[in-house]
């Protein structure tokens, strides 16, 4: 028999704020205050005491903003 394995999907590193900010050209208190996360509605996961994003989801979170901020 013939199988094809199929590959795991390649996960997206995650990212800290400052990264995050850097690419998107945006103040970093939006990503490191987290009252302005949830007002703003930043995609965004809590990982112990860190917050880590996913630059595909910030992305799309910008568009949705009124533009790509790249």
């Amino acid at each position: 028999m013939n199988h094809t394995q199929s590959q795991a999907p390649a996960e997206e590193p995650m990212v800290g704020a400052r990264h995050a900010a850097q690419q998107l050209n945006l103040p970093s208190y939006y990503f490191t205050k987290p009252r302005c996360r949830v007002s703003k509605r930043i995609p965004h996961y809590r990982v112990g005491q860190m917050v880590r994003f996913r630059m595909s989801e910030l992305r799309a979170w910008a568009v949705t903003q009124g533009g790509a901020h790249e």
